[in-house]
């Protein structure tokens, strides 16, 4: 290029970044008008809170707080959803294009990070050389690899994209801020590693890892992990466990209430969930190292161990991490690279991946995890191209195979951008690969329920209620809620108040819920009983219109007059 660059290797950035951005687009080219799923509608479709109309303080204030508005939830995330909002609209392209550009960015310094660690003074006698070839095509299969669809293409999963861009940044900043020679590049370098990493943090919270990974990257590639620079390690610890624990606090408002209080609507018990995560680990390892299309879905179906020995695979998963992450400790003074991926993946997948009641598995989760991962497999092919250098014929095997995988990755992720451009699609898709789940049909209900199809949507409905496999009473409430409201409108009230009634006691803060139960005993007559259920609600929410409206209706046939009045004003 014709560019005057004050940089060392300035053909090998330009390269690396423009290859990068074809290759991405490439995959991601059928992307960008994919549709609205899952999680989208409440975060962003019907979440008025990032619907707004000018970028006043106010309305941008909203959005900090999320879907929930009683305290500080994601604020970049939700911020940056409602920018995209003001900028235009629920038009899906916008949303596509600014996560696949996080992902490029993501992308890219990654490559920045490989491509300096590799240079540190631990590593440059055995990696300077080759540094270059490794950070490239380490960063290739990570970014290309169809795992990272549902981070990249699934909108609301911005969040993840996000977070990991920032973190990564941040660590390339300290890299660079630990590596300069003059105390004022320092300073600059580690005021915007403390700035990337805030803003890690406030856009999604397993960023609160980073101080603990930022201490193993220092302890291994730049002081090494002598014995004396490990007890300095194992004391500097506390200061990012009290953050770990403060962060924690002040996110959830409250660990036992917020956090551990969930369990009451799963389907599992925190020991269950501890079980069953090596498993899930494994699992994941699996879908990077072996991601064909066939093994790759938005919903895994994944049975709960009630104890080491059911599953039988509980145990042997649990003692393979243990020798994995054993192994990487005991060589991280002889492989200290290779220990820093392997460690870094598993502390990564602390926060989701151990007590928290969250969903028991996500592909998304891998997205920050396994930025690293397959620094040893680039390392392994370069090798083996250096190895045979004498044999020009094996060489190109080599190289062959190498854009094969990639190829493949590419083709890959290519497809499941397809599913993921159509709702439909999706569901079926995962209803092929797990038939036994009851969110996809349920979702397919929901479906045809917006496409004036009720015969369909009653037909999947009934399905997910059969299977009654949900992954929590919630989502299991939704469904019998949805039935509720197809009997409903099919005038069948007291079918549709029988399963108002489950979805009300398995989800009672649903306000809709209590809409339609008022709704069906106003039909019948029952004004007083349609008061009682209501009054709170319009009490609690004394802006919601639909609520004041149907007050008023009650208000009125009770002869209520004046108050009915009251409530048609507001």
């Amino acid at each position: 290029l014709p560019i005057s660059w004050k940089c060392e290797n300035p053909g090998q950035y330009a390269f690396t970044f423009i290859s990068l951005l074809i290759l991405l687009l490439a995959v991601y080219s059928n992307s960008f008008q994919g549709d609205w799923h899952f999680d989208d509608f409440p975060n962003i479709v019907k979440n008025s809170h990032v619907q707004i109309n000018s970028l006043s303080l106010p309305e941008l204030k909203q959005s900090f707080t999320g879907i929930y508005q009683d305290r500080l939830l994601r604020p970049f995330s939700y911020l940056s959803f409602a920018l995209n909002y003001y900028a235009g609209g629920l038009n899906v392209f916008g949303f596509h294009l600014v996560n696949f550009f996080i992902h490029y960015l993501s992308s890219v310094f990654l490559f920045l990070f490989i491509f300096n660690t590799l240079r540190l003074p631990l590593l440059k006698d055995q990696y300077a050389n080759i540094a270059y070839p490794i950070a490239l095509l380490a960063t290739v299969l990570w970014s290309v690899h169809p795992v990272f669809v549902t981070s990249v293409t699934y909108i609301v999963q911005r969040m993840t994209s996000m977070a990991g861009l920032f973190y990564i940044m941040s660590m390339y900043f300290y890299l660079k801020g630990r590596m300069s020679e003059t105390t004022g590049k320092s300073i600059g370098f580690f005021i915007l590693c403390a700035l990337a990493g805030l803003a890690s943090l406030l856009t999604k919270e397993n960023a609160v890892m980073l101080p603990f990974s930022i201490l193993l990257f220092d302890l291994l590639l730049i002081q090494g992990a002598t014995k004396e620079n490990t007890k300095k390690f194992l004391k500097i610890l506390i200061a990012p466990l009290m953050l770990f624990i403060i962060v924690g606090a002040l996110y959830t408002g409250g660990f036992t209430s917020n956090v551990f209080g969930a369990y009451a609507g799963r389907d599992f018990t925190m020991y269950e969930r501890l079980l069953t995560e090596p498993r899930v680990i494994i699992f994941y390892l699996s879908l990077l190292f072996y991601p064909i299309h066939s093994r790759l879905t938005l919903l895994y179906d994944i049975d709960i161990s009630h104890s080491l020995w059911q599953p039988w695979t509980t145990l042997p998963a649990i003692l393979l991490i243990l020798f994995i992450i054993g192994a990487a400790i005991y060589l991280c003074r002889k492989r200290p690279l290779f220990s820093f991926c392997v460690l870094f993946f598993f502390l990564n997948h602390i926060l989701e991946g151990t007590v928290i009641p969250l969903e028991l598995i996500y592909e998304h989760r891998n997205y920050l995890p396994a930025m690293f991962l397959f620094i040893p497999v680039a390392h392994f092919f370069v090798y083996v191209l250096d190895y045979f250098s004498y044999k020009k014929l094996l060489q190109i095997a080599v190289a062959v195979g190498v854009i094969i995988i990639i190829v493949g990755l590419g083709d890959v992720t290519f497809r499941r951008n397809a599913i993921f451009s159509d709702e439909f699609l999706l569901w079926s898709d995962n209803i092929e690969k797990y038939p036994n789940l009851s969110r996809p049909y349920s979702n397919i209900g929901y479906f045809y329920i917006l496409h004036d199809q009720k015969d369909k949507a009653l037909e999947y409905f009934i399905k997910a209620k059969d299977l009654d496999k949900f992954s929590n009473t919630q989502i299991k409430a939704i469904t019998e809620y949805n039935l509720g409201l197809l009997y409903y409108h099919e005038g069948q009230y007291d079918l549709a108040l029988s399963y108002l009634e489950r979805a009300h006691t398995l989800h009672p803060s649903n306000s809709m819920t209590s809409v339609y139960k008022a709704n069906i005993l106003l039909l019948k007559g029952e004004y007083n009983a349609a008061h009682t259920l209501i009054e709170p609600w319009a009490k609690k929410n004394p802006e919601n219109t639909r609520l004041n409206e149907l007050f008023c209706l009650i208000l009125f046939k009770e002869k209520k007059f004046a108050e009915a009045e009251d409530h048609a004003n507001k």
